[in-house]
């Protein structure tokens, strides 16, 4: 798979707690149920893997002073000074303005997990309307060759990938779908992202990488496809060693549009990545509430 931007079914190739004590408690009590195998997950608990767990977190957007370009990427030393000056030079700059965050809120997710990628099939499993909400994902297929980076050969299987889902919109209805993509062809990047592969990237202390696949996702209430989401697939090493190498790394995440800083930080256990094993890669674009009537 080449370096590209995908839109549409890409399945055909494949409550608030206030006080800090309070915080803590709460977190304890919610993620009691992650012990349990997912086949016994509620609809609200699956839904809680996906919108409020270790590996899905609610952020607004903060704003920096210019844009990123190579020469200012995500993070600081992805590329020399050489590669970045070359890179930059293919295309016009854009010029730096006076931006606000823009009000919404987003989940991130680390979808390329094991306990997300659970919470998505229990969902399906549990009702059709969920199968028509969450189908969209990659095939992994098991003869396809390991990512090779100097080949620009990515294999999603092996990749970190990582989705920014509209949660909320911000007053008047802002979002990052009136400036991060293109409204008319519903495509993703907009003319407000000039360079995209260095202004999305992955750091831990063993390394960072940039994003090598990208595309929009979401749909509607009918299955029909509606911006909502972008999703970001990184490599998951660095200079021949792995991005995580033990249970509990850190693994930063920074997504930079028009100025608008969307990042955050999740702690990954070696046990929750992906074995080879998985079949399909699922990247749930939207962010749903549990319905009223109670799970089988």
């Amino acid at each position: 798979m080449s370096r590209r931007t995908l839109w549409g079914s890409v399945s055909a190739i494949a409550l608030p707690c206030f006080m800090a004590l309070t915080v803590a408690l709460c977190l304890a009590a919610d993620e009691s149920f992650l012990s349990k195998p997912p086949e016994q997950w509620t609809e609200s608990e699956a839904l809680q893997v996906l919108n409020d767990s270790p590996w899905a977190h609610t952020v607004t957007t903060t704003t920096q002073d210019f844009q990123c370009d190579y020469e200012h990427p995500a993070f600081p030393g992805m590329y020399t000074d050489e590669v970045a000056r070359r890179k930059d030079s293919f295309t016009t700059a854009l010029e730096s303005r006076a931006v606000k965050p823009d009000g919404a809120e987003y989940v991130i997710r680390l979808v390329s997990v094991k306990p997300m990628q659970a919470a998505v099939e229990r969902l399906m499993s549990l009702d059709e309307k969920w199968a028509d909400r969450y189908y969209f994902g990659v095939v992994l297929e098991d003869h396809q060759k390991p990512t090779n980076l100097e080949e620009h050969f990515y294999n999603p299987a092996d990749l970190m990938t990582i989705a920014v889902v509209l949660k909320r919109p911000g007053p008047g209805g802002t979002s990052f779908l009136d400036y991060a993509f293109d409204k008319e062809q519903k495509a993703f990047p907009g003319p407000r992202i000039r360079h995209l592969w260095p202004c999305a990237a992955i750091r831990t202390p063993d390394g960072q990488s940039g994003a090598v696949i990208a595309s929009p996702g979401g749909v509607d209430k009918n299955g029909n496809a509606s911006p909502s989401a972008a999703w970001f697939s990184f490599p998951s090493s660095h200079a021949g060693k792995p991005l995580v190498s033990h249970s509990g790394e850190e693994v930063q995440f920074r997504f930079i549009a028009d100025q608008r800083v969307f990042e955050t930080t999740f702690t990954v256990n070696l046990s929750d990545l992906f074995d080879g094993s998985e079949e399909v890669l699922r990247i749930p674009s939207t962010v749903d509430e549990a319905t009223s009537a109670p799970a089988p």
